[in-house]
């Protein structure tokens, strides 16, 4: 839900419990391999039987030094045979025993995490609003590890060395129990150690996960708010408060490596001590003066022996402490009541009347109340709109909806039945939200709408869904489709965008409840209003409740409350609220009054963030609908005027506009700034050839030096030509010529090549040069901005212009604006070296330059971000003025990282010094829908004749239209 309401505190979680004995803890751990008992019996079999080889391989020696003293030659081969006899057991059991006991451990740490996970999936909104979203992830991952020493090494500590101590006791108990018996008068000072060590390390062990909870928990807010630290300069606070956290890590695992090394010791200097006072006792008369020299070398093997077992179980006290420490946290999550799922009606569909019933809610009993005494009814298939302050209580009132909580007084009635009576499930299978934070998991578009539940949605569905949701244009521009990966959280994804998949999983899930949290309130004007096109279809015909900020987007709801203080003070409809003057009125105007003041919200510059850069601030102001260039509205009247004079005066026949011998193609804007025009006229060069004409291309050559005409080729510097005339004569694989004067450069054009048409590249305001057809270029999300004439606007012309144009091409997404635009998306094929031109694929290249920077000096940078997005390369763009003069200190960037341009860019980059970590990314326009027929039409009835292309060997399968033609046959050539 929204972050506008309070959130409850850590009373709201429930009270910790209290400190559990060891004892109790260690049992209920144990009770997770008790399902493994055969296991457990199989490891300790192999542990004896290791244990009983290691002690009788001491025994043996003792053997050989009495068979010394008692040679019988005929024997002697009898304890080699004995040592290796007693070896191969003592191997097997130890590899059995290891095996066995990882087998139970192990299974019993994956039960354990699972259940603590599932557990935290069922846990009420209140524990995870009371908890540090680090700590929980700690708990997963940093706390169960330390399970495992429990249950891991200290258990097999536990098995393995206890049974060799218990073995060797036995055995030394055998030989010499009198001698044994010095033993155990240290047995009462060791155990007051392990019990002193056993608090401490479990003291210890709690603030280590506590401090390693706080590690993770301020690593995470770095990462997900690397933003925000950087643009305010948080750096240095982030760096002190991960280094606080680390440093208080760093101290309480030193206490516990302290206290580990000390208690270790102690006991092992206690067990030196002891076996001194065995060699004093062997030479008392009466207790081992017995013994033969065999059997004293064995009893002081196998007492030595017992030194390695005591140290290992003395050193496992600190492993069982940890591990105790964290069952206890792990065993506190996993004992908190799960949500209250009491209710036994579980129905099909609900009609979706909603009733609030006198209902208040506060987060906590100390707390002060949030809603108080809300009565509400909302008819089925209506839209309630919840309207106020931030912090209000709205979405608070809509989270008791989904029973996120539970009202601390009154009821909520779905159809009539209270919530309580429903099953979770089911009440929750009636509901669809979309809130202003959408989450996307970093797994692929189509699994992020079809999730959950929704998870055998056929792909038709889903393609259906994306359809009603306004968001199929750019889904299928992603280079994948609907398998590509969105990124973690969606950052490869617009807020816009982000917000029509949220809006298309609700369409997917077609629940009867509908909950609009803030739906669109962080998206920009026009981001906003392709999004409430797709919220108009997802709330159609359900029971919708909306929580919206700015109130022009709920004029049209069938009711309107107001929340103020947690209370109802106004209900009704916009038309009545506004009548009655009260609060509804008074936040209306006010809200009127701020957008006039501030202008509408800027169009979005970039994905997955803001371009950041040079822009000039009348071509943003022209797109973003600012108020102030309206000012200018007389000189763009103007503009307007002399620009229909000028049309007419080329209809008429009265101009002075020379007639080329050959058809002339213009390709150009009828706005101010970068629509794509020059992509598209590579484009139509390749199409044209590939139909067997001979195409040739005259460009403006802007900010070249010249001298023009000026023939230009693959390899001619931009500063000559201009930076569009190079880049076609490098792409289009046909005669470029560059001269601001038109109809020079297309006799020039003419007179050195043999060409069929001549393609303009910009210039359909240029009226000295006659053409045959027009083709018109708009940017899809910036259409034609305020629709206003320079300087007052970004028109050339005024947007009637697009009536006269042969064709119409939006770049992007459909503007709208005529009735048959065909629609083109700029897709990127390769990433180029400027310097060598060793060509990359996106994906390759990111793999080889890790995170590169991005610039672009072209008329409309967003465009190119969105167009690296899609490609995978989510990465911010520096943006330059269009045609920028770039300098080696523009394209600087530290030793080993890439910076990535554009393609009109790289022609500008090539000639600089230092530019071997320049790279560009090559595109190539695809159209949604094929054009063939309509080019091929077009151009017939402009007396451009196509030559007839062969037909396909199996005329079934080949299809009836394509982007890409095969390869054309000879035939005529078109003429003038």
């Amino acid at each position: 839900m929204g972050a506008e309401d309070a959130a409850p505190g850590p009373a709201a979680v429930g009270r910790r419990r209290p400190r559990h004995g060891d004892w109790a803890l260690y049992k209920r751990l144990l009770g997770y391999v008790r399902h493994q008992k055969a296991w457990f019996a199989v490891a300790a079999t192999g542990f004896l039987l290791a244990a009983g080889g290691e002690a009788g391989f001491a025994w043996t020696f003792g053997l050989v030094i009495d068979g010394l003293a008692y040679p019988m030659p005929s024997y002697l081969w009898v304890f080699p045979a004995m040592m290796l006899a007693l070896a191969l057991p003592r191997a097997f059991g130890a590899m059995v025993g290891d095996y066995a006991l990882s087998r139970v451990s192990f299974a019993a740490i994956h039960r354990i995490r699972t259940e603590l996970f599932e557990r935290l999936l069922f846990l009420p909104s209140a524990f995870y609003e009371g908890s540090a979203q680090g700590h929980l992830v700690s708990r997963l991952t940093f706390t169960t590890a330390q399970l495992r020493d429990t249950t891991t090494d200290a258990l097999k500590v536990l098995v393995a060395d206890g049974l060799k101590v218990v073995v060797f006791l036995g055995f030394l108990v055998l030989q010499n129990a009198l001698l044994t018996a010095s033993f155990a008068v240290l047995a009462p000072v060791v155990g007051a150690i392990v019990r002193f060590a056993s608090r401490r390390f479990r003291r210890l062990s709690g603030r280590i996960q506590g401090s390693m909870g706080d590690v993770t928990h301020v690593a995470s807010e770095a990462v997900s708010g690397y933003r925000e630290i950087k643009i305010f300069g948080g750096e240095s606070y982030e760096q002190e408060r991960f280094r606080a956290a680390s440093e208080r890590n760093r101290g309480q695992n030193l206490k516990m490596a302290v206290t580990k090394a000390a208690s270790s010791q102690v006991i092992q200097f206690l067990a030196a001590a002891a076996l001194a006072a065995l060699v004093c006792f062997i030479f008392v008369p009466g207790i081992g003066g017995g013994m033969t020299p065999g059997e004293l070398a064995a009893y002081l093997g196998i007492a030595g022996a017992l030194a390695n077992p005591i140290k290992k179980l003395s050193d496992v006290n600190a492993r069982l402490q940890r591990g105790l420490a964290a069952a206890e946290e792990v065993f506190e999550q996993l004992d908190q009541e799960p949500e209250t799922d009491g209710g036994d009606l579980d129905v099909g569909r609900v009609a979706g009347e909603i009733r609030f019933e006198g209902v208040s809610f506060a987060y906590g009993a100390d707390r002060e109340p949030v809603l108080r005494d809300v009565s509400l009814t909302v008819p089925p298939g209506q839209t309630l709109a919840l309207v106020g302050r931030s912090g209000a209580g709205k979405s608070t009132l809509a989270s008791l909806i989904a029973r996120f909580y539970e009202p601390s007084a009154g009821r909520i009635l779905l159809d009539g039945e209270p919530l309580a009576r429903y099953r979770l499930s089911c009440l929750r299978r009636q509901i669809a939200l979309v809130t202003q934070d959408v989450t996307l998991f970093n797994d692929t578009l189509a699994n992020n709408i079809a999730y959950g539940a929704l998870a055998d949605a056929s792909p038709g569905a889903v393609a259906a869904a994306l359809a009603r949701a306004h968001a199929e244009e750019f889904a299928t521009a992603l280079p994948q489709g609907l398998d590509t990966l969105v990124g973690d959280d969606g950052v490869l994804l617009s807020g816009g965008q982000r917000q029509r998949v949220a809006i298309a999983r609700a369409l997917l899930k077609d629940a009867p409840v509908l909950i609009l949290d803030e739906a669109t309130s962080a998206l920009d004007a026009v981001s906003e209003r392709t999004v409430q096109a797709a919220l108009a279809e997802v709330m159609r015909g359900r029971t919708t409740i909306v929580i919206a900020h700015r109130l022009a987007t709920i004029e049209g709801a069938d009711a309107i409350a107001v929340v103020e203080d947690g209370s109802i003070v106004e209900h009704g409809d916009h038309a009545t609220l506004m009548a009655a003057s009260g609060a509804y009125a008074k936040l209306y105007r006010s809200q009127l009054q701020a957008d006039a003041n501030a202008g509408p919200s800027p169009t979005p510059r970039a994905l997955p963030a803001p371009a950041t850069g040079a822009f000039e601030p009348l071509v943003a102001a022209w797109y973003e609908r600012s108020f102030w260039p309206r000012l200018l509205w007389p000189l763009g009247a103007v503009v307007a005027a002399l620009a229909k004079r000028r049309r007419r005066r080329f209809l008429s026949g009265a101009s002075l506009a020379w007639k080329a011998p050959v058809p002339v193609v213009v390709v150009g804007n009828v706005t101010v700034g970068g629509t794509g025009k020059t992509p598209l006229v590579v484009w139509l060069a390749h199409w044209l050839q590939e139909r067997g004409l001979r195409p040739g291309v005259v460009a403006r050559g802007y900010r070249g030096k010249g001298p023009f005409p000026l023939a230009v080729a693959g390899d001619t510097p931009a500063w000559k030509c201009g930076d569009e005339a190079a880049l076609v004569a490098r792409r289009a694989g046909c005669p470029v010529v560059a001269d601001p004067n038109r109809p020079r450069a297309v006799r020039a054009l003419l007179a050195a090549a043999a060409v069929d048409v001549v393609l303009a590249d910009d210039g359909l305001q240029h009226y000295a040069l006659a053409r045959d057809v027009e083709i018109a270029v708009l940017d899809g999300r910036r259409g034609l901005g305020n629709g206003l004439c320079i300087p007052a606007g970004p028109l050339r012309e005024p947007p009637g212009r697009l009536r006269d144009c042969d064709w119409v091409v939006a770049n992007g997404i459909a503007t709208g604006l005529t009735p048959e635009e065909s629609v083109a998306v700029a897709e990127a094929t390769a990433v180029v070296h400027v310097a060598t031109g060793e060509r990359l694929s996106p994906a390759a290249f990111l793999a080889r330059a890790g995170r590169p920077r991005a610039l672009a000096g072209i008329g409309n940078p967003a465009r190119f971000q969105e167009t690296l997005a899609a490609a995978g390369i989510a990465v911010p763009v520096r943006a330059f003025p269009d045609h920028h003069r770039f300098t080696s200190g523009d394209v600087a960037a530290p030793p080993g990282v890439a910076v990535l341009m554009t393609e009109k860019d790289a022609e500008k980059v090539r000639a600089l010094a230092g530019a071997d970590h320049c790279w560009y990314l090559e595109i190539t326009m695809r159209f949604r829908e094929p054009v063939d027929d309509r080019l091929t039409a077009l151009f017939a009835a402009r007396g451009i004749v196509l030559p007839t292309l062969p037909a396909p060997a199996d005329a079934e399968a080949a299809p009836e239209h394509s982007d890409a033609p095969e390869a054309a046959s000879a035939g005529p050539r078109a003429a003038a």
